[in-house]
């Protein structure tokens, strides 16, 4: 019984060494059966995150009504990075059963890490609003991570204890006002 009790922590010794070991000898060992592939295997190309750098940056985002999302949205996020500082406007426009409006507002955010987290303040149907809002670079634009939303401070924030829901914005051309 002593003997079986020794193998098996030399067998979880060897196991916990090969985890953490495994970016050094995983890699290599994939490579090897690869060489010993017949059939060449073609490359797998994995394109960067854009990077979010000084300069003018526009970006847009389109959601068509669905059944469960009742609402069309159109909206055109204009800004300019200098350092780690983002300024810019947001301007779009909602339709659906019960409303039809656009709207129009100021961001202020700062970068880091290739994330901008900033606020947009605007005017919606009358009513004064500030949201903070959290965008991420991805392949071909932006990403705004959607969290449910909770108010602090007369500010609607991001729950980040929950999932968010990835609206994706593609980067255009940034011609005069927009």
């Amino acid at each position: 019984m002593k003997a079986l009790r020794i193998i098996l922590l030399i067998l979880i010794i060897v196991g916990v060494a090969a985890l953490v070991t495994q970016r050094l000898w995983v890699p290599k060992l994939v490579a090897y059966i690869l060489s010993r592939e017949q059939s060449p295997v073609p490359a797998v190309t994995v394109q960067a995150p854009i990077q979010l750098s000084d300069g003018r940056q526009c970006y847009t985002y389109t959601h068509e009504a669905t059944q469960d999302a009742p609402y069309t949205v159109h909206e055109f996020l204009d800004i300019t990075i200098n350092g780690t500082s983002v300024t810019g406007t947001k301007t779009g426009t909602q339709e659906g059963p019960d409303m039809t409006n656009g709207y129009r507002g100021s961001f202020v955010g700062t970068l880091n890490n290739n994330m901008i987290r900033g606020i947009f303040s605007a005017t919606i149907e009358g009513a004064a609003n500030k949201e903070e809002e959290i965008y991420k670079a991805t392949t071909t634009g932006v990403e705004k991570l959607r969290y449910p939303l909770t108010e602090k401070g007369g500010i609607h924030v991001p729950d980040e204890t929950q999932s968010p829901t990835a609206l994706r914005y593609a980067r255009v051309e940034c011609t005069g006002s927009n």
